[in-house]
């Protein structure tokens, strides 16, 4: 097995990360983790970070080079945590204060949308596709539960603006 197609990172980039965990610098079948658990670690997180991705209208993966950059690093980061957490150390063993309740992947999720929230505009400049904006199906009820026609609270003529109907 190897990482998928649409996954950020490298095995190898992890191994860098836990050397200690590894045999000879690489994870294989006698490691902990094993070289198939690291891949699905990087998988797993690279997949979360595409749902969010696509969530905000990025095209997935990200493939300009400098987004994918801090998008490889996110991943082999937590990916590394979880080589960690396996081993029962780092941030994510249970029982640690940073997880207060939560699993592991509660708290990669939560770690991801903040990141992609505060690197989209930058993400976006850099020249990632973006096919949709943040405000992609946002909308408004009209009607009540009973089928009645709402008023807005706010209307143009509270806030001095004329309504001018061109057409006549």
């Amino acid at each position: 097995m190897a990482i998928g197609a649409s996954s950020y990172g490298s095995v190898a980039e992890v191994a860098a990360l836990c050397t200690m965990y590894t045999s000879s610098g690489t994870f294989s079948a006698s490691t902990r983790p094993t070289l198939t658990q690291v891949e699905t670690f990087v998988d797993r997180v690279s997949g979360i970070l595409n749902v969010i991705l696509a969530r905000e209208g990025f095209a997935t993966p990200v493939s300009q080079a400098d987004a994918k950059l801090v998008m490889d690093d996110f991943a082999v980061e937590h990916a590394a945590y979880l080589c960690h957490a396996a081993n029962r150390a780092g941030p994510y063993v249970p029982g640690n204060e940073q997880l207060r309740g939560r699993t592991a992947f509660e708290v990669i999720r939560q770690a991801a949308a903040d990141f992609i929230e505060e690197m989209a505009a930058g993400l976006e400049a850099l020249g990632a596709t973006r096919t949709r904006v943040g405000t992609y199906g946002l909308g408004c009820r009209t009607e009540d539960e009973g089928g009645d026609e709402l008023t807005p609270f706010f209307q143009r003529e509270m806030m001095g603006n004329e309504v001018v109907d061109w057409e006549d």
